[in-house]
Formats: C-alpha cells, sequence, structure tokens
C-alpha cells in the first residue's frame, strides 16, 4: 500500500482536456453578446428627422459604448489568462462557465441603463453589479491558473496572472460597489468610474505589452 501511495503521490486527480474548445466555447460567447448589444440600437418609429431621433435616444448608444469597453476589456483578460494555458480540468471548465455566464448578462443589463437611463440610480447598480460579478469570476480563473501550474505552459511566467488575480478579486469589484453607491448621489459619475477603468486597464495593459 505504502509502494501504489507513493507512485500516485503528485500524479493530478483531475482528468484533464486540451484547451483549445474551452477557448472556441468562449470566443463564440463573446461574439454572441456583442452581436446582442448591437441589436440593442434601435431608434423609435417616429415621424421627425434622423438626427432629433439619435438626440433623444443618446443614451441608448451611450449603453453600447460603455457596454462594448466592458466586453472588450474582459476578452481581454481572459484572452492573458487561457493564452498560457496548455490543458485544462473540469474545475478550469466550471469557472469558465462562470466567466460565461456573468458575460452574458451584460446585454441585460446595458439594456436597462439604455432604457431606463443613467439618471435612474437602480439601472446603474445593476450595471455595476454585473461588472462587479464578471470580474470576480475572472480573478477566480486567474488564481486558479496560478494555483496549478501544472496547466500551464513550462515557460509561461505567472506575474501577469498574480496581476489579474488581485486587481479583479479585489480591486475592480470595489470600484464596481463604489460605483452603485455612487450612483443614488452622482449616477453619470457613477459610470463614469466604471469607463475610466475599463480606458485606463486597456492603457496599462498596452504599456505592459
Amino acid at each position: 500500500m505504502e509502494g501504489k501511495s507513493q507512485l500516485t503521490e503528485g500524479i493530478p486527480t483531475h482528468r484533464h482536456f486540451e484547451i483549445e474548445r474551452m477557448n472556441a466555447l468562449t470566443d463564440g460567447v463573446f461574439a454572441i453578446v456583442l452581436t446582442l448589444l448591437v441589436l440593442e440600437l434601435k431608434l423609435p418609429e417616429k415621424d421627425e428627422s434622423i438626427l432629433v431621433l439619435l438626440r433623444n435616444d443618446w443614451h441608448v448608444f451611450l449603453a453600447w459604448l460603455i457596454s462594448f469597453l466592458a466586453i472588450a476589456r474582459f476578452w481581454l483578460v481572459h484572452h492573458s489568462v487561457t493564452a498560457g494555458m496548455r490543458q485544462c480540468h473540469t474545475v478550469t471548465l466550471a469557472l469558465n462557465f462562470a466567466v460565461l455566464g456573468a458575460v452574458s448578462l451584460v446585454p441585460f443589463s446595458a439594456d436597462i441603463i439604455g432604457t431606463e437611463r443613467v439618471a435612474e440610480p437602480w439601472s446603474t447598480v445593476v450595471f455595476a453589479a454585473n461588472i462587479g460579478l464578471l470580474s470576480l469570476t475572472v480573478g477566480l480563473m486567474a488564481r486558479h491558473a496560478v494555483r496549478e501550474p501544472h496547466l500551464l505552459h513550462p515557460d509561461q511566467p505567472v506575474t501577469v496572472l498574480g496581476l489579474h488575480r488581485v486587481h479583479h478579486l479585489y480591486l475592480l469589484p470595489t470600484i464596481a460597489l463604489a460605483a452603485a453607491l455612487l450612483a443614488f448621489v452622482q449616477p453619470y459619475l457613477a459610470i463614469g468610474v466604471l469607463t475610466a477603468e475599463f480606458l485606463l486597464f486597456g492603457w496599462s495593459g498596452s504599456r505592459r505589452r
């Protein structure tokens, strides 16, 4: 029995899979979500000029822009986390489905902003909660990759994964919570805080690359 335990020691208990199918599913879901965001861009059927309709419904386009930036931002993070992975197992797949579940809610939370307008505090609260949940799922996936280095390519550094873990498990959820509370006082500023984080993250990421 002792010899058998020594032979099995250090062998992963999970069944491992190739990473390509998980990434293909993820890219497909992100693409569908981006398409759904565009489908929400509709002008009311009124006997008015296009410019007047665009002016009256500017909040719909604002919701699309913010949501597009959010989806693009989280796709970049997900790509950064999974690009260095050579295999995955059931826990990885479960965490990835959690990410996709949070991503699939973005068209809904964005539509609330477009319909109820930013001035309605609860619309911003719902969107901020969606972003916070999405950040937590991505952060958990980054932490999962850091804790199981056998899933990574041998030459893959864990520094970037560690940064994503800290940023998305702690920093961005805190920002999302602050934006949700700020929405009851300054709703436009609350949306501005989230948008600034999306833009600053993209800028800092490009500098690191």
